[in-house]
């Protein structure tokens, strides 16, 4: 994480504060990036199914 990604992390953890959420969130260095196995890539497309994992909620 840079200086410029780590202000805006700062700036919308502020944001989301601000508006009574409570954040778990922790802005931290970051560190060795492991990229996922090939079948996990593209997984809900290549299934055709809906995502059973992942809810939608309007922040902003």
């Amino acid at each position: 994480m840079n200086d410029e990604q780590k202000k805006i992390a700062e700036q919308n953890l502020g944001i989301l504060k601000s508006k009574g959420l409570k954040i778990a969130t922790a802005v931290t260095k970051a560190t060795e990036f492991y990229p996922a196995e090939e079948y996990h890539q593209d997984y809900y497309f290549r299934n055709g199914k809906v995502p059973y994992c992942h809810g939608y909620v309007k922040r902003f």
